[in-house]
């Protein structure tokens, strides 16, 4: 069994992981950075489950799948989608919507911009390029001619990365590069252009904020605009700041 077979198996059994084969979990055992994957991966599934088991179907969900399934399928070949495939990209959609981090206080930025951490964090994306250190991402995002940040918060510069991911926020291409905060916690910064960026936030004054389980502050130094969110505590992102 390889790292993408059991990446798959994981995959499917992050609800059930009595399910997985003895061969998956002796490789994760084994391999840290799958691990990591595999604790991020289960958190998510657990997460939406939770979500799903408190939030009220919609008002006549149950007979309008019924409805859609007893009315007559037309042979389509290759075009044909059963309604079970679209009870399931539905309730995909519905759990996504239930943890989207973003909420319409925010400034449109930075909406886009937790949304896409989020991804990230969740493995919903994957990272452009993987690295152990923020120079080897300078590098990288120097040679591609992606946004990268003119200075760090003081508290990120020693810390691993995991690598980068180059996203589109409001239009603009942005980067974000992941930082290990702490065990199990990562701490995702974005950075982009902010000429002419509408509620560009404050030069050197970062300015933090909650949205259901994401703590982030935003700021900008010269030409630049930053975000930096982690799901850990408000402690712990100020004193990336050097605050406590």
């Amino acid at each position: 069994m390889n790292r993408e077979e059991t990446r798959l198996e994981l995959d499917a059994t992050t609800l059930r992981p009595q399910d997985a084969s003895p061969e998956a979990r002796a490789f994760v055992e084994k391999d840290a950075e799958l691990a990591a994957w595999h604790e991020k991966r289960a958190a998510f599934d657990e997460a939406a489950s939770a979500a799903f088991q408190q939030a009220a179907p919609p008002h006549g969900l149950r007979e309008g799948i019924l409805r859609v399934m007893k009315m007559p399928v037309k042979k389509r070949p290759l075009r044909w989608i059963t309604p079970t495939a679209i009870a399931a990209a539905a309730c995909v959609a519905f759990g996504w919507a239930l943890l989207w981090p973003a909420n319409s206080a925010m400034a449109a930025w930075e909406s886009d911009s937790l949304n896409a951490v989020a991804k990230v964090e969740y493995g919903v994306t994957r990272l452009d390029q993987k690295a152990t250190s923020f120079e080897a991402v300078r590098k990288h995002l120097t040679r591609s001619e992606c946004p990268c940040p003119s200075a760090l918060p003081p508290g990120l510069a020693g810390l691993r990365t995991y690598g980068c991911k180059r996203v589109q926020v409001e239009g603009r291409a942005a980067t974000i590069i992941c930082f290990e905060l702490q065990p199990g916690r990562e701490a995702h910064l974005v950075v982009l252009d902010n000429t002419g960026l509408c509620d560009c936030p404050a030069a050197d004054e970062p300015c933090f904020k909650s949205s259901k389980n994401w703590r982030y502050a935003s700021w900008s130094h010269g030409s630049q605009a930053y975000m930096l969110a982690t799901t850990a505590d408000e402690a712990a992102l100020k004193k990336l700041f050097g605050l406590t």
